[in-house]
C-alpha cells in the first residue's frame, strides 16, 4: 500500500514538472526551453515505452524435497525475442494464500531465471500456479503488471513419516501383523499322522502316538493362508486429522511391500460422505462432520476376513468384532506419541 502510494506521488510529481517545463517553454521560446522540453518528452515516452513489453514461459524445473516442499525455476523471455528494456522485474508466485516474490535488475537481459525455495502446497491434485509479473520502466517512472499461468500437474500426497517413524510404527504393529487367526495346535486342522523323516524337527513328533505305535510320528497340520490386511482410516474432523492421515498414508507404503493390503478411506469426497478404496483418495479426503456417518460408513465395509488395522480420532468409537478372523488393530492419538519418540498416556500412566 505505502509502495503503491509512493509511486503515483512521484508519478503526480514528475508530470507536475513536466506540465511546467511545456508552460516555461510556450511562455519563453528559447533554444535552451525548447531542448529541454523534448528532452524531457523523449525521456518519458522512452520509460513508457520500455514497460510495453509481453512476456512468455520458456520453461519450468520443479524439485521435491524429503519434506514434502517444493522448489520452482522459472525461466521467461520476452515475447518478441527481443531484450528486455526494463530497469527491473519483480516476479510474484501466487497459489492460494501462497505468495513469494523476487525482484532482478534485467536492462538488456534476454532472459529471466527466477528461484522460488521452500513452498508448501496443500495437499491435492494441482494443476496451475500463478506468476505476476511486475515491470517497472527506465527511472521507476511507468510500471506494467501481467500474469502467466503456470502448469505445474502436481499430486501432493500426505506427508510421509521420516525413517525413524515408519520403524516405530512397524515395531509398534509387528506382534499383531505376525499373529495367526487360529492355533495350528488344534487337531481340527490337523490333516495327517505320518513316520517320521530327517527333515523333520524333533519338536514336531507326537509322542504318545509315537509311543502306541512303536516308532516316531508327526502329525500334519493345514497350513494357513496369509490373512489379507484391511487398513481403515476414518476420517474425522479433529486437529489430528492430517497427522492420522500421514500416518495411514506412510504405513501403506510400508504395508505394501510385503504383504496384500486393502484400503478404505472413510471421509468427505466432493462434498459427500462415501468409502474410496482406491490410492488416489489421499488426495482428496476431507473430514466428516458427523461420526454417525462414519459408523454407518464402517458397518458397510468391515464384514470381510481380514486384520483389520483402524485408523481414527479417539473420539470414534468403533464397535467390538466378535469373529476372530476381524481382529482389529486401532492407531488413535494415544499412538502418535509412540511414532514420534515419545511415550503414549497409558504407558506414563503405567510407569
Amino acid at each position: 500500500m505505502m509502495k503503491n502510494r509512493y509511486r503515483y506521488l512521484r508519478l503526480f510529481w514528475i508530470l507536475l514538472l513536466y506540465a511546467l517545463i511545456i508552460l516555461y517553454t510556450l511562455v519563453f521560446p528559447t533554444t535552451a526551453s525548447w531542448f529541454i522540453f523534448y528532452a524531457f518528452t523523449l525521456w518519458l515516452l522512452l520509460s513508457f515505452l520500455s514497460t510495453r513489453q509481453t512476456y512468455h514461459l520458456t520453461r519450468t524445473d520443479k524439485l521435491k524435497k524429503e519434506d514434502n516442499t517444493f522448489s520452482f525455476i522459472f525461466f521467461i523471455e520476452n515475447k518478441r525475442r527481443q531484450p528486455f528494456l526494463l530497469s527491473s522485474i519483480e516476479i510474484i508466485l501466487v497459489f492460494n494464500d501462497i505468495q513469494r516474490s523476487s525482484s532482478t535488475a534485467v536492462f538488456f537481459a534476454r532472459k529471466i531465471e527466477s528461484q522460488f525455495h521452500s513452498i508448501t502446497l496443500p495437499r491435492g491434485h494441482h494443476d496451475t500456479l500463478t506468476l505476476t509479473i511486475v515491470g517497472t520502466g527506465w527511472f521507476g517512472v511507468w510500471k506494467k503488471r501481467s500474469q502467466l499461468i503456470v502448469p505445474i500437474n502436481i499430486d501432493i500426497y500426505p506427508a510421509v513419516l521420516r525413517k525413524i517413524e515408519r520403524e516405530r510404527l512397524m515395531y509398534h504393529l509387528a506382534s499383531f501383523l505376525t499373529e495367526t487367526s487360529r492355533s495350528l495346535h488344534h487337531d481340527y486342522y490337523m490333516t495327517d499322522i505320518r513316520d517320521f523323516q530327517n527333515r523333520d524337527a524333533l519338536s514336531g513328533i507326537d509322542w504318545k502316538t509315537s509311543l502306541k505305535r512303536g516308532q516316531w510320528m508327526v502329525k500334519e497340520y493345514e497350513a494357513e493362508e496369509e490373512t489379507p490386511v484391511d487398513l481403515y482410516v476414518l476420517g474425522l474432523d479433529t486437529e489430528s486429522f492430517e497427522t492420522l492421515l500421514s500416518i495411514a498414508y506412510s504405513l501403506l507404503m510400508e504395508l505394501k511391500k510385503t504383504k496384500d493390503v486393502r484400503l478404505f478411506l472413510l471421509g468427505d469426497f466432493d462434498g459427500q460422505a462415501t468409502v474410496v478404496m482406491d490410492e488416489s483418495g489421499f488426495l482428496t479426503i476431507q473430514p466428516a462432520q458427523n461420526k454417525t456417518t462414519l459408523l454407518h460408513l464402517w458397518e458397510k465395509t468391515r464384514n470381510t476376513p481380514s486384520k483389520k488395522i483402524i485408523i481414527k480420532s479417539s473420539q470414534v468409537t468403533v464397535p467390538v468384532l466378535a469373529h476372530p478372523s476381524q481382529s482389529a488393530k486401532i492407531i488413535d492419538e494415544e499412538t502418535i506419541p509412540v511414532i514420534k519418540g515419545g511415550e503414549s498416556d497409558s504407558e506414563q500412566d503405567n510407569g
